[in-house]
């Protein structure tokens, strides 16, 4: 596997995650020491009863963070395999905007009442919309091999969501099109204890799932002829990257909101860095990876008083990297 090529990006990848997690638990507008943060983390008492309940916020929204970054990251290196074209992702190809569709479904048709179920129908209507899309991507795929064209279908079904939920704005009250906008820019913040424990438990029941595509991809780099070849199963495999991908994609848009750039932006990045082909070792990096990148993001957020919505702070950071990942491409005239 040549690992151990690999151990100092891995060890100075999770530096920074610790480094960045330890400073999401400071930054903000209320300021507290580090004496005074490890001791409400070790539950002990403060002057200042409230801190408590901020710190908590903030240990929640940090680790929402680094789960929904590292989903977002595995999910786009797995796409971007699948689909052999470095600029596929969630939000490309509109598996974003099909749990977006899911979403707005439930809030704009006033469903979402802040009960349990009404949580779950948000969970369950994105998870949906995000895996039918794929679905139909997949599909056309077997007609369609220029990858290139595939991106532009992705598009387009992500502008032929938006209005759809442009309809549904016509037909919403204030309340559910201030709370969708909302949602629709990005935040880390607002998952309480029982969402993240969901929350987490899910991405990381994908994150295992995604382990057995690590031979698949290992044969889909090279071509679908030589992965058959090695025994793999074509169909299976399609139908665990749509299983993966999609609810990966669709779990972090519900709580999440549609949080651009990451999935594309990551894997490529990781790439260039990874000395290793085996996706063994590049899919848990990916994932610290993405962890990484959101966590900058959150500081991003933080350090502008959360003046700066979350995709704004992303896509900041994510656009120069595809635009430089394109020109990289045109200079190269290589295919992925």
């Amino acid at each position: 596997m040549k690992l151990k090529n690999d151990i100092p990006l891995l060890l100075l990848l999770l530096i920074g995650v610790f480094g960045l997690f330890c400073a999401n638990l400071l930054i903000g507008d209320v300021k507290m020491s580090v004496d005074e943060v490890m001791t409400i983390l070790s539950g002990g008492s403060v002057t200042n009863d409230s801190w408590s309940y901020i710190v908590e916020s903030r240990l929640y929204r940090t680790i929402t963070a680094i789960f929904a970054g590292g989903a977002l990251g595995v999910a786009g290196l797995i796409l971007q395999v699948y689909f052999r074209n470095p600029l596929a992702g969630p939000g490309v190809l509109g598996v974003t905007s099909g749990a977006s569709l899911g979403v707005a479904v439930v809030i704009l048709g006033g469903l979402s009442m802040g009960t349990f179920m009404g949580n779950l129908g948000i969970v369950a209507a994105g998870i949906i919309g995000a895996t039918m899309v794929l679905i139909l991507l997949l599909f056309l795929t077997k007609f369609i091999h220029n990858a290139l064209t595939v991106l532009v279908i992705g598009l387009m079904f992500g502008y032929f969501t938006s209005g759809i939920i442009n309809i549904l704005y016509l037909a919403a009250n204030t309340t559910d099109t201030r709370a969708y906008v909302l949602w629709g820019m990005g935040s880390f913040e607002g998952l309480t204890s029982f969402d993240l424990i969901f929350f987490i438990s899910v991405v990381l029941l994908l994150c295992c799932l995604s382990l057995l595509l690590i031979k698949p991809l290992n044969g889909l780099v090279v071509g679908n002829d030589y992965a058959a070849s090695l025994g793999i199963n074509l169909k299976r495999t399609r139908t665990l990257i749509v299983l993966v991908t999609g609810v990966l994609a669709a779990i972090v848009t519900v709580f999440c909101g549609p949080i651009s750039f990451i999935g594309i932006a990551v894997p490529q990045v990781m790439r260039l860095v990874i000395k290793s082909k085996n996706h063994l070792v590049i899919l848990p990096l990916v994932f610290i990876g993405g962890s990484f990148l959101a966590l900058i993001a959150d500081v991003s957020v933080r350090l502008s008083s959360n003046l700066l919505p979350l995709n704004t702070v992303t896509a900041l950071i994510g656009a120069p990297i595809i635009c430089w990942i394109i020109v990289k491409m045109n200079r190269k005239n290589a295919q992925f």
